[in-house]
């Protein structure tokens, strides 16, 4: 077997470290291919043993053929020669001559924002933060009455549902009503008064700025006269839907935002009359992400949705109920009829079905029914009696209305929610950043990056140019899928 060329290198990185850079070591020198093939082989070469443990790589050229190899084993032969056994580095001798194409990148070195499994840290528990937001003025509410409207006076224009009540309102502080003189005199009228004639029901809805409403006086109307009430707000023929929307800008205290989303995290709206929003990571990086908050007139409970921008609203939202009206201004045996209508129309069928069904039975089946079918009628008048009995009842007395859990949360809690903040704690996120980059999970073309972490799945060498042997392209194959992070010398 004739001569062939051979340089020996220094390389600093093996697989999965690789570097384009190499260093010469001494010149090249010619040697003797010992049972050589394209995998692997052995050369003969003379020298001594310091210059074989100065170096761990080589090429050798033969016939216009250069081969890059490491060096795995150096055998003494003579006083002044060696044999030298060496395994072809697949990537490096032939990559000028394959087409890697389109593969399957699971992570670069690019930067990206997809959940990353390698961050991680020592902390067993996730870090938690909230930010207080407010909704308008947390210290005031409003106070809603509505009166029966008198002789040729105008309705009130409430919204959507057409009424035929006049709605007077007025701001006050929420844990100190009686700081309101208007609030402190109407009460006091409805205590020392008899029972009111033209006061529907009244009740406590969120702040909004009804500044801008006519200022009129309140009357309040007994069978002994009328009183007026002054420093109310009075919702004539303006329309009021403006002043029952609100919106909140959700602020992010987040410097690296990208850093959250590459992590196991959950990010909610707690809004303690409510309930909770979750929201998505595509709505939580909008740079005008709001909460709108929708109050409604006849009660005060709200709904909230997330939004974007002027109109654009997302189906991510909650309902909180209202804080109790004081029904107990009207006459209580029409509230209870109101209030329960349904309720009562319902019992009042079965009832009078249960009287029906047990005449048809004693009829139809004569002495042996008769009993069963009498127990139903008689079952079916005692309801009825005694449901009348109640309504009566509530005719001759007063009762406090039910408490909400609306009223103990406003105390402390009116018109305020928290952004909530969970995520995993992490600490390695640069070690894991320069060794193995970030997830990228696409298919795009394959190119190989003059420095930074590459790493496919599947990978398949599209095509060469007809010279690289099946096991070079396994092996480069090979080692895209187990990574090779690429270093700059």
């Amino acid at each position: 077997m004739g001569m062939a060329q051979l340089q020996f290198y220094k390389n600093k990185y093996n697989y999965p470290h690789y570097s384009n850079s190499i260093t010469a070591y001494g010149s090249s020198i010619e040697c003797t291919p010992v049972g050589m093939n394209f995998r692997g082989g052995t050369l003969r070469v003379k020298g001594d043993m310091t210059d074989f443990m100065s170096c761990n790589y080589l090429t050798f050229e033969r016939d216009n053929q250069t081969l890059y190899a490491w060096i795995e084993d150096v055998k003494f032969r003579t006083v002044d020669s060696f044999d030298v056994t060496y395994k072809v580095d697949a990537w490096r001798t032939y990559k000028a001559k394959i087409n890697l194409g389109k593969q399957f990148v699971a992570r670069q070195a690019e930067s990206t924002v997809l959940k990353d499994r390698l961050l991680s840290g020592t902390t067993d528990y996730p870090l938690v933060s909230s930010t207080q937001h407010n909704m308008s003025d947390v210290t005031k509410r409003v106070f809603v009455v509505q009166v029966r409207t008198a002789a040729g006076e105008l309705y009130s224009r409430s919204p959507v549902q057409p009424n035929p009540y006049q709605f007077y309102m007025i701001e006050y502080s929420v844990n100190n009503w009686v700081g309101s003189m208007p609030l402190v005199q109407l009460m006091t009228q409805l205590t020392d008064s008899a029972e009111t004639q033209n006061i529907v029901t009244m009740y406590s809805i969120p702040y909004m700025n009804i500044s801008g409403l006519a200022t009129r006086d309140l009357p309040v109307t007994t069978p002994s006269g009328t009183w007026l009430v002054s420093g109310f707000k009075y919702l004539n023929n303006e329309n009021p839907t403006n002043l029952l929307k609100n919106e909140i800008a959700i602020t992010r205290n987040f410097t690296d935002l990208d850093a959250l989303l590459r992590v196991d995290h959950s990010i909610q709206l707690v809004i303690p009359e409510a309930g909770i929003i979750n929201i998505p990571d595509e709505l939580y990086v909008l740079p005008d992400l709001k909460l709108r908050q929708d109050v409604d007139l006849f009660s005060g409970a709200c709904n909230y949705m997330l939004m974007s921008g002027a109109n654009t609203l997302y189906t991510h939202s909650v309902r909180g109920s209202s804080i109790s009206s004081i029904p107990i201004v009207s006459d209580p045996m029409d509230t209870y009829m109101s209030q329960n209508q349904n309720a009562l129309a319902t019992s009042l069928i079965g009832d009078v079905a249960s009287i029906v069904g047990g005449a048809a039975v004693a009829y139809g089946t004569g002495g042996m029914g008769a009993a069963m079918g009498a127990g139903a009628v008689t079952s079916g008048v005692n309801g009825i009696a005694g449901r009348m009995a109640g309504i009566k009842d509530a005719g001759s007395r007063y009762s406090n209305p039910p408490a909400f859990l609306g009223t103990a949360l406003v105390a402390t809690l009116n018109q305020k929610f928290w952004v909530v903040i969970t995520q995993t704690v992490v600490d390695n996120a640069s070690e894991v950043h320069a060794d193995y980059g970030y997830p990228y999970n696409r298919i795009k073309v394959l190119t190989f990056p003059s420095s930074g972490f590459i790493q496919t799945e599947g990978c398949a060498v599209r095509s060469t140019d007809g010279t690289v042997p099946a096991w070079a392209i396994d092996e480069i194959n090979s080692n895209f899928n187990n990574g090779i992070l690429v270093h700059t010398s």
